[in-house]
This record gives C-alpha cells, sequence and structure tokens, in this order.
C-alpha cells in the first residue's frame, strides 16, 4: 500500500466513538474526576514531556494519571496504531500458527494498547488463531487492558483474542516466549508470530538491568528482541528526535542481527538519515487527525492540547529469507518547505541511494510511497547533499 496512514474504516471510527463507554465499565469516573480530568491529562502531558527527567514513580502509581492516561493517552495511541497497522505488510497470522498458534507477544504492553490496535486495525484475522502474550512490569495496566479488551468486544458485538499477561523486564522475553508457546512431548515451542514493542524503547533506559544507559539500549534491545526468532518484529516510537533516533540505531543493529527493513523503509540498506546529515534529523512520519471523535478532540482542547497533526516513527522488521527484493520506490519522510530555485514545495524522501529531495512535491503526503527516477548524475542540494528529483506524486 502506497500510503502509509491511510484513513480509519468505518468499523473502527465506531470502536473509538465506543471507547468511553467500555472505559466507564472498566475505570468509572466519579463527577469530581470528570471535573478534573482535563487538568488531569495536562499534568500527565508535562509528565512525560518536559517534567520526564524528574519522575521518580511511575504514572500507574497515581489513579489521577491512570484515568488520564486510559481516557486521553491511550486514545490517541489508538487512533495513530490503527492508522498505521492496517497498511504494513505483516505476516500472514493464518501462515504462521505451525502449531495451531500465532502467538502475539507484545513487550510493554501496559494497557494492551497495541494488540487492541491491530485487532481494530485487521478485521479479517479476528477468527485467527492469535493468541497475545503481554509483557509488561507492572500488573496494574495489563488487568485494565485486558478488561478493556474485553469490554470493547462485548460492545462491538466482536471475539477479542485471548490474552495471557506476564510480569518482567524486557530481558525476560526469549524466557516467557518459550514457557508460553511450549507443548508437551519435549516438541521444542514455535517462534512467535510476531513481537512488538509500542512506545517502549525510549523508556529502555529504565528497564534495562545492563547495558550503561539509554545510549546504548538500541543495540541491547536488538539482541533481545532478534533471539525470539520470530516471523515479524514491530517496533513503534513517538516521532520525537529520542523516538526516532531509537529506531534508526535499532534498524542498524537488527539488521546485524538477520533481520531486514521491511516497512517504512524501501529498501535495506544503510540508513540514510543516521550518518548523512549529521544527527540533525530524525526518522519519523507526520499525518493529520482523520478519525479522531470528537468527545477525545474536545477533552484534548479542555486540557489545552489540542491536536491538528500527530506523528510516528515505525519500524517493521523480517528475517532476511522473507524480505521481499526492494523496488524503485523511496518513502516521503517531511513536511513541504520551499526551496529557491525549485519548483513548488520540495519534500525529503528516503531511498536505497540515499537522501532525496523532491521537487514539486507538495501534493504528496508524509509515509507516502513514490516511484521516481533519480538520475545519479542529479544535482545536490547544497544545504542537505541530497540529490534533486522531480516528484511524479500527481
Amino acid at each position: 500500500m502506497r500510503q502509509l496512514f491511510p484513513p480509519l474504516s468505518a468499523q473502527t471510527v465506531k470502536a473509538l466513538e465506543l471507547l468511553p463507554e467500555a472505559l466507564a465499565r472498566v475505570r468509572p469516573l466519579k463527577r469530581a474526576h470528570k471535573r478534573s480530568l482535563p487538568e488531569d491529562v495536562a499534568a500527565l502531558s508535562r509528565l512525560l514531556t518536559v517534567e520526564r527527567r524528574e519522575r521518580q514513580l511511575p504514572y500507574w502509581s497515581s489513579p489521577a494519571f491512570v484515568s488520564a492516561y486510559l481516557y486521553y493517552f491511550l486514545p490517541w495511541n489508538l487512533l495513530r496504531q490503527t492508522r498505521l497497522l492496517s497498511s504494513l505488510p505483516l505476516p500472514d497470522p493464518w501462515l504462521n500458527a505451525p502449531q495451531g498458534e500465532a502467538l502475539l507477544l507484545d513487550a510493554g504492553s501496559g494497557p494492551l494498547t497495541l494488540p487492541i490496535a491491530l485487532w481494530l486495525a485487521r478485521p479479517e484475522w479476528e477468527e485467527a488463531p492469535v493468541r497475545v502474550l503481554a509483557v509488561d512490569s507492572a500488573n496494574q495496566p495489563l488487568e485494565l487492558g485486558m478488561a478493556l479488551f474485553s469490554a470493547l468486544g462485548e460492545l462491538l458485538g466482536r471475539k477479542p483474542w485471548p490474552v495471557r499477561a506476564a510480569r518482567g523486564p524486557l530481558e525476560h522475553l526469549p524466557r516467557l516466549a518459550r514457557q508460553t508457546a511450549a507443548r508437551g512431548g519435549g516438541a521444542p515451542p514455535p517462534p512467535p508470530w510476531l513481537v512488538a514493542a509500542a512506545n517502549v524503547l525510549n523508556e529502555a533506559g529504565r528497564h534495562l538491568h545492563e547495558g550503561g544507559g539509554m545510549d546504548e539500549s538500541p543495540e541491547r534491545l536488538a539482541e533481545i528482541f532478534t533471539v525470539t526468532s520470530p516471523s515479524a518484529l514491530l517496533f513503534i516510537e513517538p516521532g520525537t528526535r529520542l523516538g526516532g533516533k531509537t529506531i534508526m540505531r535499532l534498524r542498524e543493529s537488527a539488521r546485524q542481527n538477520g533481520f531486514a527493513a521491511a516497512s517504512p523503509c524501501t529498501h535495506n540498506g544503510p540508513c540514510p538519515l543516521l550518518a548523512g546529515d549529521g544527527g540533525k534529523t530524525w526518522c519519523h512520519f507526520t499525518f493529520d487527525t482523520q478519525g479522531a471523535p470528537s468527545w477525545l478532540t474536545r477533552l484534548s482542547n479542555e486540557a489545552g492540547l489540542a491536536k491538528n497533526a500527530l506523528s510516528l516513527s515505525p519500524l517493521l522488521l523480517l528475517p532476511q529469507a522473507q524480505k521481499q527484493a526492494g523496488g524503485t520506490e523511496v518513502r516521503v519522510i517531511s513536511a513541504p518547505f520551499s526551496v529557491p530555485g525549485l519548483a513548488g514545495f520540495a519534500r525529503y524522501a528516503c531511498s536505497a541511494g540515499g537522501l532525496l529531495l523532491l521537487e514539486d512535491a507538495g501534493r504528496a503526503v508524509s509515509g507516502e510511497a513514490l516511484s521516481v527516477q533519480a538520475d545519479k548524475n542529479a544535482p545536490h542540494d547544497k544545504k542537505s547533499r541530497a540529490r534533486v528529483v522531480h516528484s511524479d506524486s500527481r
């Protein structure tokens, strides 16, 4: 699919509209808590961003922050992830269930945001033999997520995937995967269908027992995740500098551990942004808020956090043997901007040959895959050193 963030399906839009009713079954709010919810959302937002370094205790230890997360951050994350997951070339769980089950191992699962988002985004897999192992360092978010999954399934008249929760640090993922997939008779357990981690890597420094801290965590995490030998690895991080840089470094480490970049990358060569610009930019995508329910938009406005755009830094990895041969497509990775001497608006794009500057690409959208003719003799942009090519986006 050429669009990385296609519009939501009608079924997913309905699910987001019903989410407050499902949340009310799991985490009902008293009248006073409803009144203070916008303030609590704003306070938690500050704690997760500008006051991040001052955070001492997990926000799950605060009842007000738990409600703020469930009613604000979880819905926005569901919206982001369902837009993405509906387009990713994930392996078919029906074809990756060697012993009758396709294991989805969700690391740092929290309230099961990613499994719920995937279940919403891929209704054709509702009856697939998917079983979820949700792993987190705290019990409370896992319990809330399991209850929410069940409540949402009842409201939608759909069958949620079965979920098992396990508490443990990221280092224990390989052992937990083996234990969950183990079978009698001494047969070796099958590898997971999908190992995923959403909004986890940027917090890795808080979870790893070894590795020395956040600067070394992507390389250490690549070892932890790839040793599970899954059919696919999926990482979704915030579209921040930290999130994007972490994704870029983990991609390079995963390539050295037998995995290939499948999406959003259109190639499996070295990342053009990792070494090509002196570290000034990072891989991320920005897209519109289409599909956001009115209740969530209203809460965002009341909290002083109005949104007109969303961003992500995603990465899907497949074993080298499963990676399809790359084509001539490039991926748009920036907003439009003016460049003196070029027609229309320009955008940056990632390609196997390095960073490109697309001329007259104002109608393209962030994350779109385009077919362009990148002449080796094309001129280079003086500022970015990217080759300048004409866009055929429309």
